[in-house]
């Protein structure tokens, strides 16, 4: 072999060696060589190291115990122990973690390393590279400070609706004391006095329209009677939920109307607080279903589901066709359903509406137990609604 060749053929060997480490240097990462033993022991580590952690290839190579020494007191003990593992069975190492640097500070890394073996499949080192994640974690962390301030915001008013709606109810019942106590007891009483004053009356004539006027009474006592019941009816705490919501449907039968079937199939009551959540979405479901839906029987279901309480209303009504996005009405938009989605999402519990043209309505709701999750998850789920009140 003549010297010119050999020369070209170290020359383009300088070459590639030039082009490799230029390669090499030039990623914004350290990459490395390790012994497969315990320690992990650095056999080569490119110059970026200095770059990411503060010390020289050098100081870096020359310790064996630096890697794990710098590591966060939080993190050894999982990463040595994906390490080993990884030693073990050959697997790639994969995680991150953070190290000390020279100057003290905290870098995150990603550490990921591949295991090369000989031609004999025998393990020979590992070659890895080491990425700086601080910034991405940094911003990841500010994104978590921001969502807790967020969550704990959506609480604060969660609370505050709360205790707007434990208002708005407890205003209901002294309203509805109110009218039982003063004018349901009043017209009662002016309907029994017209009643003897018309017997006694002997002009046909008048008794004739004290009778008409005594019906009035009558008809007006009723409909205050049935205020009180659609304020706070008394069933719901004596008896329960099932009882207020078979006495409501009662009601509404009067009025004319589909036929109603009440089933319930719960292993414990609910608390006056979940009653009162299930009770009103009940009752702006039925009426829903009453007004718009023309529907001949309308049937309400309550169960036990997991950790807290079912409540479907369905119909057989026309129905209607759903949007394409299932997304519920807003309050601007239907009220009623927003208003029962709002309540639901207040007892951290969630509501659905099913329908299409002649295959009637469905509105599903599920509220936690409070006795086994008080703080309850806010979770909506999304179907959109009808045209209600």
């Amino acid at each position: 072999m003549s010297e010119l060749p050999v020369a070209e053929f170290l020359q383009g060997l300088r070459e590639a060696h030039e082009t490799y480490k230029h390669l090499v240097e030039g990623i914004p990462a350290s990459l490395y060589v390790d012994a497969v033993d315990d320690l992990s022991t650095n056999l080569y580590t490119s110059p970026q190291i200095q770059t990411l952690l503060g010390f020289t290839v050098q100081e870096w190579t020359e310790d064996p115990n630096l890697w794990i020494a710098r590591m966060h007191e939080d993190d050894r003990e999982r990463v040595v122990r994906a390490h080993q593992e990884s030693n073990r069975t050959g697997g790639p190492f994969n995680t991150e973690y953070r190290v000390y640097a020279r100057d003290g500070s905290v870098v995150w890394v990603h550490d990921e390393a591949v295991l090369v073996r000989d031609e004999n499949g025998e393990p020979m080192y590992w070659r890895g590279i080491m990425s700086d994640l601080s910034k991405q974690k940094q911003a990841e962390e500010k994104l978590r400070k921001s969502l807790d301030v967020l969550r704990r915001t959506m609480e604060d008013r969660r609370q505050l609706l709360l205790r707007l709606e434990d208002a708005q109810e407890e205003e209901r019942r002294r309203i509805a004391a109110d009218i039982h106590d003063d004018s349901v007891q009043a017209m009662a009483a002016v309907g029994i006095r017209l009643e003897l004053l018309a017997r006694r009356v002997g002009d046909d004539a008048t008794r004739t329209e004290l009778e008409a006027l005594r019906s009035e009474i009558a008809a007006a006592l009723a409909a205050l009677r049935e205020l009180v019941f659609r304020l706070t009816p008394a069933s719901l705490e004596r008896a329960g939920l099932k009882t207020a919501l078979a006495e409501a449907t009662a009601r509404l039968k009067l009025r004319g109307g589909p036929t109603f079937e009440i089933g319930a199939d719960l292993s414990r009551e609910p608390s006056m607080e979940i009653r009162v959540v299930l009770f009103r979405i009940a009752q702006e479901a039925l009426l829903n279903a009453r007004r718009h839906a023309r529907a001949h029987r309308v049937r309400v279901r309550l169960t036990d589901d997991g950790d807290g309480f079912r409540l479907e209303v369905s119909d057989d009504g026309r129905g209607f066709a759903m949007p394409a996005n299932h997304a519920l009405p807003t309050a601007a938009e239907h009220f009623g359903i927003a208003t029962m989605t709002e309540r639901a999402e207040l007892a951290g519990g969630w509501l659905t509406l099913r329908s299409a043209p002649a295959a009637g309505t469905t509105v599903t709701a599920w509220v936690p137990d409070e006795r086994l999750d008080d703080a309850g998850s806010a979770m909506a789920a999304g179907d959109p609604g009808r045209s209600d009140d």
